[in-house]
């Protein structure tokens, strides 16, 4: 774990930099999800710690420097802040073990978010939505949703973001909503999985450390969970947003 994301008693919080107060939160909710999993904005409040300074002439400038943290930990299960044998869906708030009764004004929400994104642009598409009790699930099927997916599903990213705020915005048990276009996420996991394995590979055949490629707060996580119990290597996350990456290294050196 990095000095810049510590877990006190029950607490779990993270540090971030920037030029500006806004990179500085952006960065320091991106620690946080490194140690805790996908998260939402709004779950999250900051704390200022240094608000930096522009410094005359370009001299004595100062970084801003922001903390971040659950604004209830409480609600909180324990195996959330404890990533060891634990997969991405199973280490989000809100999904915990008690079934919550299915929400039809929240199904329809995201059906129409999902629709009305689609035909902005210019796809068409279906939209097949479950709630599993624990999460509320939503499945794009159409033609050349490539570009509904994004770069390394960038676009699909930022869209189970938002979705994550709208749709139960004003209602009560909240669940975790999750999107998907073709399968895109059990494939993009597959090649996480293979590209850590022949990263670890390299290491083990004596390379020092292996710099995998910038990848999401999710994405880095898959490759942590994959590699945590390889003997003999460990992981990091390094770099600030959008160019943080995994590190892969020998343990002990």
């Amino acid at each position: 774990m990095e000095e810049n994301q510590k877990r006190n008693g029950d607490e779990l919080t993270a540090e971030g930099e920037g030029k500006t107060l806004a990179e500085a939160e952006t960065e320091a909710f991106a620690n946080l999800e490194d140690i805790a999993g996908p998260c939402e904005w709004d779950q999250v409040e900051f704390t200022v710690i240094s608000e930096g300074a522009k410094g005359f002439l370009g001299m004595g400038s100062a970084v801003a420097r922001v903390e971040a943290r659950f604004k209830d930990i409480g609600n909180l299960r324990e195996d959330f802040v404890a990533s060891a044998g634990k997969d991405a869906a199973d280490t989000t708030p809100g999904s915990g073990d008690s079934y919550a009764p299915p929400s039809p004004e929240a199904e329809a929400r995201l059906s129409e978010l999902l629709e009305k994104v689609a035909a902005s642009l210019g796809l068409g598409t279906s939209v097949n939505v479950s709630d599993t009790g624990e999460e509320l699930k939503a499945d794009l099927v159409g033609d050349d949703l490539g570009l509904f997916i994004g770069r390394h599903g960038s676009t699909l990213d930022a869209v189970q973001y938002l979705a994550n705020i709208i749709v139960y915005r004003g209602l009560e048990d909240r669940k975790r909503v999750i999107i998907d276009a073709e399968d895109y996420r059990d494939r993009r996991e597959e090649v996480l999985r293979s590209l850590a394995d022949r990263a670890a590979s390299e290491v083990m055949k004596g390379k020092l450390e292996y710099e995998m490629k910038p990848m999401s707060a999710a994405e880095r996580r898959i490759i942590h969970i994959h590699l945590q119990d390889r003997e003999g290597l460990e992981t990091s996350s390094e770099g600030r947003e959008p160019f943080r990456r995994v590190i892969i290294f020998r343990a002990g050196d």
